[in-house]
């Protein structure tokens, strides 16, 4: 078994330390997250003996470790599959349909239900003292097979009667604005991890973004709002244009460009540069899901920059400056979601061995625990876990490297992700997700953030 040395103590004495390190600047929290997906998980219900909602649940278990910030995941759904956007759903989970689950589609007062649902939510996290909020909005497939990143549609155009605005956007800013107070940071990203939409549509995601700039800082003295996006690490553009497959960062890098260089006449006929760079221009924050696969020896502190320098690799195609952007001081920059899953691609068996939990970080299972089906039950998986956490922390104690800052990591908290056992999943008599030594690191980071490292 890996020994450990005091967490946040004995950095210094690290080989991988020597790499650069930035000007001083605070350290970031590594911070939990809820990730909403029926209706019923902003609904009251009894968890482990308690009557509470599963969100309200999250926040007092992120609460009671310490976190000072925390990550809300609002999440509707689209009809129609990889033909596109029919229509958008809300998931109900209820005995009422032979799968134990269903979608009600949106009227008025399926909307009102659901942004009742995410006022009780909002309040409860930001009644327990967090001080920083991200609210991440986005969709998912009804039918579960088509990535979010890959589905053109337009955030303001209607679907089935309604937009995406109406459906998830406007319900969530109502209801933070509702229970926001001027002392709570708040990052709200009018979508995360949709990259075909907002290159498709960027003139939409400029209103969206200038319009609930307004809507939440309104009747708030010194309300303390960014407002942003999030993208994926790499295929920051969905599928917008032909990508062969590769395997390694290196091939990928030279195949993007050559791809773009020979696409690029359709790319300028199909695509609106000058208001895409520009909506990266206008936005508060950006954000990353940082999901790149992770060497399994060489790992250290510098492997995290990973995922930020190939989305700033391909955005610069695009002409957006992504590293010149998140040194201004009045943006800033979030790993938005963050995880280590220790999954097979079917989201239910272990990682076939240690390769293959490294280099596919994003496969997590979302099983209520039971030790058949946890990953960190090997101890080899464990000692990973452990090793990769511990230069994430290392990363985000500086507050990042000299090319990217950061301000805030929200790890994915669900599932095999649950590092910290916040999810009412993720505990059950069995057992649990959760690690308790990286906790521990964890709450010295958090009793670190704000303060400047030098």
């Amino acid at each position: 078994m890996a020994v450990w040395c005091l967490m946040l103590l004995c950095f210094s004495s690290l080989a991988n330390h020597s790499a650069a390190r930035p000007a001083p600047r605070p350290a970031a929290e590594l911070s939990n997250s809820f990730i909403i997906t029926s209706l019923q998980d902003l609904e009251q219900q009894n968890i482990h003996g308690t009557f509470q909602t599963p969100c309200e649940y999250a926040v007092r278990r992120a609460r009671a470790i310490g976190g000072k910030q925390f990550s809300i995941v609002v999440t509707a759904y689209w009809q129609g599959g990889p033909g596109g956007v029919q229509n958008w759903a809300f998931k109900d989970v209820s005995n009422a349909y032979s799968e134990g689950f269903g979608f009600l589609k949106p009227d008025v007062n399926n909307i009102n239900r659901w942004k009742r649902g995410l006022q009780g939510c909002f309040r409860s996290a930001i009644l327990s003292g967090f001080t920083g909020i991200q609210i991440l909005n986005h969709v998912d497939d009804s039918l579960h097979t088509t990535w979010r990143n890959l589905i053109d549609f337009d955030p303001l155009q209607q679907y089935g009667g309604y937009s995406y605005e109406d459906v998830v956007v406007r319900p969530a800013a109502d209801a933070l604005r509702t229970v926001t107070r001027p002392s709570t940071k708040v990052w709200f990203m009018v979508m995360g991890e949709m990259g075909r939409s907002l290159f498709r549509h960027p003139g939409s995601y400029m209103k969206l973004i200038s319009k609930y700039r307004g809507t939440l800082a309104r009747g708030k003295v010194g309300a303390n709002v960014k407002v942003g996006f999030a993208l994926h690490w790499n295929k920051v553009c969905g599928n917008c244009f032909f990508m062969p497959y590769t395997r390694t960062a290196q091939q990928y890098n030279a195949t993007y460009s050559k791809a773009f260089a020979d696409q690029r006449d359709y790319i300028k006929g199909n695509y609106d540069l000058g208001t895409l760079k520009r909506v990266f221009e206008i936005a508060d924050v950006l954000g990353i899901s940082h999901y790149a696969p992770m060497p399994t020896d060489e790992l250290n502190f510098a492997s995290f920059e990973l995922p930020f320098m190939t989305t700033a690799y391909e955005l610069k195609f695009w002409g957006v400056n992504l590293k010149g952007l998140v040194q201004q001081s009045s943006k800033d920059f979030l790993f938005s979601e963050v995880g280590l899953g220790g999954a097979q691609p079917d989201g239910r068996s272990t990682a076939a061995d240690l390769q293959s939990l490294a280099e596919n970080v994003e496969n997590g299972i979302w099983a209520v625990y039971n030790t058949a089906q946890d990953p960190w039950q090997r101890q080899d998986f464990r000692d990973y876990r452990k090793k990769w956490f511990y230069n994430l922390l290392g990363f985000l104690r500086y507050g990042g490297s000299p090319n990217v800052k950061i301000n805030a990591a929200f790890v994915w908290s669900v599932g095999s992700f649950d590092v910290a056992g916040v999810h009412p999943i993720s505990t059950s008599s069995q057992g649990s997700y959760a690690d308790n030594e990286i906790v521990g690191w964890m709450k010295r980071l958090s009793a670190m953030s704000m303060r400047i490292v030098t």
